[in-house]
């Protein structure tokens, strides 16, 4: 058996057709609709503890008792791999537990849950395009890191099938994705609603896709629907974190990055690729974005191009 946490949203599709096809255990925290889009795949799980939200002492306490309740909780199944990708509890778990883990990284300026979790683990996969000099620093033994050529979200359009009828109601529009202010590496104010007020100046119908329970004035908020599907039918995506903008990218949707911290190395290679944009300003200009051409054939041909994380991973727990 395989344990895998999934701590938050974008695991869900990054891992969701390994979990169908081997025998999984599989642990969550009470965060962000997690539950509810973890219904949405079928994916059977169990809820253990709670996202500690922005404050430090908070987060010490709450992830102090999840690593507690899940190794209360794992220690009663037969595990022989743990699996997870940024899950700050179940490299300590595994350790503590002597299970052999599988962590895979692709954002090395997340500096306070690098330093907890990469020195314990067994196997860690990282994108190639990832800084590892960044990460050795933080404890990563380079010895036991395997990299690929790509990025973790090309994995999440395996079984994507696009399907326009669940968006037609919504006319012409853009998605909003706003930055991860409730994570510990993100210290910056957010930009969000200057974005969508300078969006809706433009005469953009905006989209938003909440993290949390914010709110938003002038645009429509989406919870709990088919993320990629939207972001496929829109006319361009706007992203203040990282997952969802890279998903766009590599779909070919003109995606534009606003966040405002130092980009990770699998941005930083998008944009070199030619396939997502970033900017530190509102005042960019919107109408050349969305007149660029042949962006859906050019992500294709990329994404031809990029190795399957998940043949590591196979290879580590066969």
């Amino acid at each position: 058996m395989i344990w895998i946490d999934i701590t938050n949203q974008p695991h869900v599709l990054f891992f969701r057709d390994f979990i169908r096809s081997h025998d999984c255990l599989v642990t969550t925290r009470d965060f962000g609709g997690l539950s509810g889009l973890l219904d949405q795949n079928s994916i059977e799980y169990t809820v253990v503890g709670r996202h500690g939200g922005k404050d430090r002492k908070s987060k010490l306490i709450e992830s102090s008792r999840r690593v507690s309740e899940l190794a209360e909780f794992v220690s009663k199944h037969d595990v022989k791999y743990a699996l997870a990708k940024h899950s700050v509890e179940l490299p300590r778990v595994a350790f503590g537990l002597g299970i052999p883990s599988i962590f895979i990284l692709d954002n090395e300026y997340a500096e306070q849950q690098n330093r907890l979790t990469l020195p314990l683990v067994s196997t860690l996969v990282t994108p190639a395009a990832l800084d590892q000099q960044i990460i050795q620093g933080q404890g990563a033994n380079m010895g036991r890191t395997k990299t690929f050529n790509g990025v973790c979200e090309a994995t999440h359009l395996k079984a994507f099938k696009p399907d326009k009828s669940s968006v037609t109601e919504l006319g012409e529009y853009v998605v909003v994705r706003p930055e991860p202010v409730l994570a510990a590496y993100f210290q910056k104010q957010s930009e969000t609603q200057g974005l969508i007020d300078r969006l809706n100046r433009l005469g953009y119908k905006v989209v938003v896709l909440p993290r949390s329970s914010e709110k938003y004035q002038n645009a429509v908020h989406l919870e709990g629907v088919d993320s990629l599907n939207l972001i496929y039918h829109s006319k361009a995506f706007f992203g203040g974190g990282g997952t969802m903008n890279r998903e766009a990218a590599v779909m070919g949707v003109p995606a534009v990055s606003f966040y405002s911290q130092e980009l990770l190395g699998v941005d930083k290679f998008l944009i070199k690729l030619g396939l997502m944009h970033h900017t530190t300003s509102l005042d960019f200009d919107v109408e050349s974005l969305l007149t660029e051409k042949g962006l859906r054939e050019k992500a294709e041909g990329i994404r031809k191009t990029f190795d399957d994380p998940f043949e590591i991973i196979g290879r580590e727990v066969s």
